[in-house]
């Protein structure tokens, strides 16, 4: 259920600006991407690795880093939501491991 959304129209200047400035990453942690996708990534690294000093890592650390600014207020909301459902899951087993203690109180009396 995939759609096409208007994608803001960026100049090449704006794209180096966002995407393509040097950044040391000193914490690394893997993020398995396809095939397809590092080769591109690693592509688009290379048109600006010489003059900008992008990386495939810095590429994919900025895309992910404005993709999360850009829907922020989204996974806010969704995380608030899935909390909300979290603790009444909580509230739920709790519930139902004080009523199977009953249950099992109430079988050891003799």
């Amino acid at each position: 259920m995939k759609t096409k959304k208007n994608r803001k129209q960026v100049s090449v200047a704006e794209y180096i600006e966002t995407y393509c400035q040097e950044k040391r990453i000193r914490e690394r942690f893997a993020v398995y991407i396809s095939p397809q996708t590092h080769r591109n990534l690693k592509s688009i690294a290379r048109l600006f690795a010489s003059e900008h000093h992008t990386t495939a890592s810095s590429l994919a650390d900025s895309i992910i880093s404005c993709h999360f600014e850009a829907y922020r207020e989204l996974l806010n909301g969704v995380q608030k939501e899935d909390r909300h459902g979290l603790l009444e899951w909580l509230e739920d087993m709790k519930r139902c491991g004080n009523e199977e203690q009953d249950e099992q109180s109430n079988d050891v009396k003799v």
